[in-house]
């Protein structure tokens, strides 16, 4: 199913598989699909993106569109 070994960093699993692999129909995944889940709860959630959706995300990421989620929250209240 896997077409390489699964990228696991700050506790994300990051795996490309086959398109027909994938168990959700509601969008044409193609040859390739990304798959993101926890490496902490294997029964939580699971993301499924196709290779443009993916690119998109990367690029995104790499022009710092994402830059302000990095930022601290303040403290909280008491």
């Amino acid at each position: 199913m896997n077409s390489q070994e699964p990228i696991v960093t700050d506790g994300v699993i990051i795996e490309f598989i086959d398109g027909k692999d994938v168990p959700v129909n509601h969008k044409e995944f193609g040859e390739r699909a990304v798959v993101m889940r926890s490496a902490k709860d294997d029964d939580g959630p699971v993301l499924y993106f196709t290779e443009a959706e993916w690119d998109a995300f990367v690029a995104g990421v790499k022009d710092g569109e994402f830059d302000d989620l990095l930022e601290e929250e303040p403290p909280a209240q008491a």
